[in-house]
């Protein structure tokens, strides 16, 4: 029987949800996004659970979504199709993506990552959904991606949280940063060494939990609405039918043409010697 996707665990109003593919660097599947929905939607009108712990085992929070295709996020495999995906269909189905990250961002109890290792790519959007951040000193953050396959329907929110300059270094040259940097923009709310990092989560969440849940509900609201009145959610969509176009581009069609007649791993080769 093959290991679940997550595990979860009750300590006492604090809900701690833990990303099980180690072997997979926690690396996003279609059932790994319907497993952490119902993990969520478990306690989302609990009224005796008041914050939730996204935390990870291994080296890697998670690197983003799973390009190997036997689970893929959307209703395309596009190394089924040699990347050549329906324009139509993927529009819909980035929206539908676009959806479960909005859902998330609605969660109405404070979500607490616990970032360690790597968290790229799609994870920067589950990160960005999350209400507080903290992450070890040997986190990185990134979009590796987004020289050939795609930009995030989400754009991670990165445009309203560190602003257009930096947005636009980090998806035109795709280079990895720090966490001392991502605190720095204010991606992260704290930086703490490894071995630091669970105590530290457990603290802040346990402080967190002090504030009755509906108080929190009220706050959590109270500042997404800032967000939504500026258009996050109208920006969203555009962005969802900016990706769709970027998946009818050659390096798009290349990578996953590559994949589907040498494999996965000889394309993800090739693409490191192409961009570095």
């Amino acid at each position: 029987m093959s290991e679940p996707n997550l595990l979860t665990e009750r300590r006492a109003n604090i809900f701690v949800i833990t990303f099980n593919r180690e072997e997979k660097m926690n690396a996003m599947t279609r059932s790994f996004l319907d497993d952490l929905k119902a993990a969520l939607d478990s306690v989302k009108f609990d009224d005796t659970i008041s914050v939730v712990v996204l935390k990870a085992t291994g080296k890697a929070f998670t690197t983003g979504y799973d390009l190997d295709g036997s689970d893929w996020i959307l209703s395309q495999n596009p190394i089924d199709v040699s990347g050549r995906l329906n324009l139509d269909r993927d529009r819909e189905d980035i929206k539908a993506l676009l959806e479960y990250w909005w859902a998330m961002w609605k969660f109405p109890k404070p979500i607490i990552a616990q970032v360690q290792g790597l968290c790229l790519s799609g994870g920067g959007e589950l990160i960005a959904m999350c209400d507080l951040v903290v992450a070890s000193e040997t986190a990185k953050f990134g979009h590796p991606a987004g020289r050939d396959l795609g930009i995030p329907p989400t754009v991670f929110l990165w445009p309203m949280l560190i602003g257009m300059k930096k947005t636009r270094e980090f998806l035109y040259t795709a280079r990895l940063f720090s966490a001392t940097e991502a605190e720095r923009l204010g991606l992260v709310n704290r930086v703490v060494p490894a071995h630091e990092l669970e105590a530290t989560v457990d603290a802040l969440a346990a402080d967190v939990a002090r504030t009755p849940a509906n108080n929190l509900a009220i706050l959590k609201q109270a500042t997404s609405r800032f967000y939504e009145n500026m258009g996050l959610f109208a920006s969203g969509d555009q962005a969802a039918e900016l990706d769709a176009v970027f998946h009818q581009s050659e390096t798009f069609v290349q990578f996953f043409a590559k994949a589907a007649e040498d494999g996965l791993q000889a394309a993800l080769h090739e693409r490191r010697r192409r961009f570095g």
